[in-house]
């Protein structure tokens, strides 16, 4: 099992040098690298992005593992650092998936050591396969409805060059109590199996 998992794994990378809006200041730059894998029952996304801006170095990284048994109840986290936004928390999350698209449960969310909060959690995902093409779009929310809201809008576009490299587009919008963070990225994929 632990096998096909990795040898269903995607792995993508993008990379963007752009000129610094202060010419005094070296050239900007990202580079992303992810690993991503969807079974029926084990889903993770691991993405690691480095990246200077202005002359100054951030690390952005961002964990999400779940595993869903047999009776549809999920349980799994997301461990979010982004340096760049000062967004920083660890969700542990469980729920019931009501079909193959929504899911609603509880998440526990930490994001100092002596702030824990309980959020309600709804998710919306849908991948539609149009000849070699895979369109993903997700919609996440996670709230007390008072003032801890994280939302992220997630849509990912392959186009299989072959049945192993890929073309992607990601467009993702996380909000994060009053925080926001949009990536845009265009870069290749490779899956191993």
């Amino acid at each position: 099992m632990f096998k096909e998992l990795i040898l269903s794994t995607i792995l993508s990378a993008s990379f963007n040098l752009e000129s610094s809006n202060d010419e005094m200041k070296p050239n900007d730059y990202k580079f992303l690298i992810k690993a991503e894998n969807n079974t029926d029952n084990i889903n993770y996304l691991i993405e690691s992005q480095w990246e200077r801006e202005l002359g100054n170095r951030y690390r952005d990284y961002i964990f999400k593992i779940s595993y869903t048994n047999p009776r549809s109840i999920y349980y799994g986290f997301d461990l979010i650092s982004k340096e760049t936004k000062m967004i920083e928390y660890l969700s542990l999350n469980c729920g019931y998936i009501i079909n193959n698209s929504l899911q609603a449960g509880l998440s526990i969310k930490y994001q100092a050591i002596i702030k824990t909060d309980i959020l309600t959690h709804l998710e919306y995902q849908n991948s539609i396969k149009v000849n070699r093409t895979d369109y993903l779009f997700l919609l996440s929310a996670k709230s007390d409805f008072n003032k801890n809201n994280i939302f992220d809008l997630t849509v990912d576009v392959k186009t299989w060059i072959t049945d192993k490299v890929n073309l992607f587009f990601m467009a993702k919008n996380i909000y994060f109590s009053k925080k926001e963070d949009f990536q845009f990225k265009v870069g290749l994929g490779y899956k191993f199996k």
